[in-house]
C-alpha cells in the first residue's frame, strides 16, 4: 500500500514514551560501557553458543562480543529511527486526519516496547556470553532459557495489547 495520502504530523511524546525512549538509550549506553570495560579481561576464545542447558557448544574469538555490540546498536537505533516515520507503519485501518495521530501514537509505542524487549534480549546474550568466558554461570544455564521464553510470550502479548488498543481507535 502507498503511504502518500497518510497525514505526516508529529506525535508529541507523552511521559511513558519519554521513559521508555530514556531508559532504551541508558540501556545500550551502559552495555557499551560494559564490553568497553570487560573486553580486556575476556580471553581469546569465549563461548558463542549454548544448548538448551546453558553449555557452551560453540566457542569463536572474543572479537564477535564487538559484532554482537555492533548489531544490538544499529538494530536499537533503527528501530528508534522507525518511531519518528509513524507514517510509513503498516496499520490494519485506513489513516485518516481524524485517527492519525491516535494511530501513528499507538504505533510508535508498539515499537519503543519492541525496542526495548529486543535490547533487553540482547544485551543479556551478549552479558551472559561474557559472563561465562569470564568463569561465571550465574546468568547462563536455565535462566537463559527462561528469559528466552519470557521474551517469546511477552512479545506477543505487547502485539495484541497494541492491537486491541487499536481496534477502540477512532475509525
Amino acid at each position: 500500500m502507498l503511504h502518500n495520502n497518510r497525514p505526516k504530523i508529529k506525535v508529541p511524546l507523552e511521559p511513558i514514551d519519554t521513559i521508555i525512549e530514556a531508559t532504551t538509550a541508558a540501556l545500550l549506553l551502559a552495555l557499551w560501557i560494559y564490553v568497553i570495560i570487560t573486553y580486556v579481561s575476556l580471553p581469546e576464545t569465549i563461548p558463542t553458543h549454548f544448548n538448551h542447558k546453558g553449555e557452551v557448544d560453540g566457542t569463536g574469538s572474543k572479537n564477535i562480543i564487538w559484532f554482537l555490540l555492533g548489531m544490538t546498536t544499529v538494530i536499537t537505533v533503527g528501530m528508534h529511527i522507525l518511531t519518528k516515520f509513524p507514517h510509513i507503519h503498516n496499520y490494519m485501518v485506513n489513516i485518516t486526519e481524524e485517527n492519525a495521530e491516535h494511530n501513528y501514537r499507538l504505533s510508535s509505542r508498539m515499537l519503543r516496547y519492541v525496542n526495548l524487549l529486543t535490547l533487553l534480549l540482547l544485551a543479556y546474550v551478549c552479558y551472559a556470553m561474557m559472563q561465562k568466558a569470564l568463569g561465571s554461570d550465574a546468568f547462563t544455564g536455565t535462566a537463559m532459557t527462561y528469559i528466552i521464553i519470557v521474551y517469546a510470550v511477552v512479545m506477543p502479548i505487547v502485539l495484541i495489547v497494541f492491537m486491541l488498543k487499536n481496534q477502540k481507535a477512532p475509525k
